[in-house]
């Protein structure tokens, strides 16, 4: 189904759908956040995993880790099962959202997944960010771009050191996540994220 913009007569700028993508690894309260921000801008949002295989990590220069399989521990159906459980217990129809993987380091395939008609919303701390918006702005999409603030952000590679050393680690993540994520992990959570490579 593509998602058309829509503008209404007030001069408020209202999308039919958005688009969110991220590794998600894991999906945390600030991942929740953007989403249910970009459910204010957009009837319906499209939620792209990134680096949803081994074949897609590539390493990039404004982020040394990302493409480590140690910052990658769970995979594309785990990120999915807890994206899922994290949307419902935020009260969120399945109509309003879907799951997609997101190839990011492969443009060529970008449009097969998450059609250009639809604009991406990203949130940039870093350089790392903004230079993802201006790829997906010279792949065709259109960005809606929020600032963020550093110092107040979750560093999902935090939320992987916790778990790797058995330290607390479930109120980064919305309701609904943390237990979604222990039932797919179970006692092997702390050994996967046992190898970091931290930002």
């Amino acid at each position: 189904m593509v998602c058309w913009p829509i503008v209404l007569h007030h001069v408020v700028v209202r999308y039919a759908c958005i688009a969110i993508t991220g590794r998600f690894q894991p999906f945390h309260r600030d991942h929740l956040d953007l989403v249910m921000h970009g459910l204010t801008l957009a009837d319906r949002a499209i939620i792209g995993i990134t680096n949803p295989d081994s074949r897609s990590f590539k390493a990039v220069a404004t982020s040394a880790h990302r493409h480590q399989p140690s910052a990658n521990p769970f995979t594309y159906l785990e990120r999915l099962r807890i994206i899922d459980a994290a949307m419902q217990a935020a009260a969120v129809s399945t109509a309003r959202y879907e799951v997609v993987p997101f190839p990011l380091h492969d443009p060529g395939v970008w449009a097969d997944y998450i059609p250009y008609s639809i604009p991406q919303l990203v949130r940039a701390f870093s350089d790392w960010e903004r230079d993802k918006s201006r790829a997906l702005q010279r792949g065709g999409y259109s960005v809606e771009l929020l600032e963020g603030d550093p110092q107040q952000k979750i560093a999902a590679s935090d939320v992987r050191a916790a778990m790797a050393t058995g330290q607390s680690w479930q109120h980064w993540l919305p309701k609904g996540a943390a237990a979604a994520l222990e039932s797919i992990s179970g006692a092997s959570l702390q050994q996967r994220c046992a190898r970091l490579d931290h930002e």
